[in-house]
């Protein structure tokens, strides 16, 4: 049966092929991912297609896994098995491929995987490092995007140099990357709120991966109540119910 869904082809990429516009964005990134690599940082984005000649496509690495995501149309098997031998050999590791195609409504991933089917392997709980630090890595879960967000590296890095001594709330925290960073800068005590418990089991995870930090504290609570009653001030809603 075909999918009714367009195929992304290499030759509809405004570039000679994807070949080409990925084999230029990792020619690009040589510095970037030496120095990442010095870091103890395993964790980053490969490709950025709206920017580098593949619209709606992005190809990131989490440890030993390599993520490919398509948003606007689907990217057909044989350019995504090349991209995954590319990959593979620019980087010396077996990574181990999942490929989330979103080119439905919303963004949301097609779990019928009806362009590839992940190996078991690749969907087993991995574990990714970002500024020497241990994330759980999950291709697939019950929410839709990664658990770590990439592009919040530096901001995490930035934490964690300037983090020593203080008391750290970490707001909206998803899976509380930005608490991990406080708590291996130092900080006094991290609280780590959000209103998904699923994203703070995560974050709990992402503490048990790293025994060697202090233990951080986690709120399940929405973000207006919780900072009031932090603050002091009366929230009826809760009846004298403590954070």
């Amino acid at each position: 049966m075909v999918n009714s869904r367009a195929l992304l082809q290499p030759e509809a990429l405004g570039m000679s092929s994807l070949n080409q516009a990925l084999s230029v964005a990792l020619d690009n990134r040589r510095p970037l991912l030496a120095e990442l690599h010095t870091q103890g940082t395993d964790c980053y984005r490969l490709f950025h297609g709206s920017q580098e000649g593949a619209s709606g496509l992005t190809i990131d690495r989490y440890g030993p896994q390599l993520l490919v995501q398509s948003f606007h149309a689907s990217l057909d098997r044989e350019a995504l098995l090349a991209v995954h031998a590319q990959i593979n050999t620019y980087l010396g590791v077996e990574t181990l491929l999942v490929y989330n195609d979103r080119s439905q409504g919303n963004s949301r991933v097609d779990r019928e995987d009806t362009v590839y089917k992940a190996e078991e392997a690749a969907l087993a709980d991995q574990v990714g490092h970002e500024w020497g630090l241990n994330y759980r890595v999950r291709g697939r879960h019950a929410g839709q995007d990664p658990l770590l967000f990439l592009d919040l590296r530096n901001t995490r890095g930035w934490v964690k140099q300037h983090s020593a001594g203080k008391s750290v709330l970490n707001l909206f925290a998803y899976t509380c990357g930005v608490g991990l960073s406080a708590a291996a800068g130092g900080a006094s005590e991290v609280c780590n709120l959000d209103f998904a418990e699923g994203n703070l089991a995560v974050g709990r995870e992402n503490g048990a991966l790293n025994p060697q930090l202090p233990t951080m504290q986690f709120i399940q609570s929405d973000y207006f109540p919780a900072i009031r009653q932090l603050a002091g001030l009366p929230v009826a809603a809760r009846r004298s119910q403590q954070l």
